[in-house]
């Protein structure tokens, strides 16, 4: 019974982590302005952030090393020194933008100025780093992220074409704003495999100390949860779309 709680909790804190600001941003956008001509770019991410986060919990319940301590010893110094440094530059600015969310959310439910609501949100999350073990911070907040699939309800309720919806699924062009379409393809690739939550997801493998016998819960971990993540990105690019003639006066350039 605790191993089959273990996994439910893997799995929706999998699926309420997937979808951050830059994700819900970029999908928002994209699906605003290029409809469903984005959702292959999610399946391919989705599938790549699938077999990446596989690959770096079974070696972190095998060989008891998180992804990073991997790469320092089969690399040489440099190559370890310079994926290092980047990818705490990539989540630096991954948390910037993380704490600008919490804040706009504050924002929103309190009213309050901005500003103060971007140190409110820094002092929060610094509150709950002290005083929370990784295993909570993981639950916490993957579960909190589940109030995301409101989205997934919404998608459903504004009945969009859904033959236009699985021809998003196949690579297009449009015939105009062709850069502009392959910045939010290489955005929304890029915030779909983000290097922290190959980190989150090994260093989660060490806290809760799995082994070989964890692998089929690695497996079912990453592929249910990942995969219901990228569908919830989907119904963001849906719910989007056929929402868009009901804006009234607001328009989308």
């Amino acid at each position: 019974m605790s191993s089959i709680l273990d996994l439910a909790l893997g799995i929706m804190s999998a699926l309420g982590g997937f979808v951050d600001i830059g994700e819900l941003v970029f999908t928002a956008q994209g699906g605003a302005k290029f409809g469903y001509m984005l959702i292959w770019t999610v399946v391919v991410g989705t599938i790549g952030i699938i077999v990446y986060g596989e690959m770096a919990g079974r070696i972190a319940a095998v060989l008891q090393k998180p992804t990073f301590q991997i790469i320092r010893e089969q690399g040489s110094y440099r190559s370890g020194l310079i994926t290092l440094v980047a990818s705490n530059i990539v989540n630096l600015l991954t948390c910037t933008a993380e704490i600008g969310g919490i804040a706009i959310v504050l924002q929103l439910l309190f009213g309050l100025e901005y500003r103060l609501m971007l140190v409110a949100a820094t002092g929060l999350l610094c509150i709950a780093i002290y005083f929370m073990k990784f295993e909570w911070l993981e639950r916490l907040f993957g579960l909190m992220g589940l109030a995301l699939l409101v989205y997934a309800g919404a998608a459903v309720v504004l009945n969009p074409d859904w033959g236009a919806v699985a021809k998003g699924f196949l690579p297009q062009v449009p015939e105009d704003n062709v850069l502009v379409y392959f910045y939010y393809v290489v955005g929304l690739f890029s915030s779909i495999v983000m290097p922290y939550e190959i980190y989150f997801y090994s260093s989660g493998a060490i806290e809760d100390k799995w082994t070989v016998k964890d692998l089929p819960t690695n497996v079912l971990t990453a592929t249910v949860g990942f995969t219901l993540g990228g569908l919830l990105s989907i119904a963001l690019i849906v719910g989007v779309r056929p929402s868009l003639p009901r804006m009234g006066s607001y328009r989308i350039r």
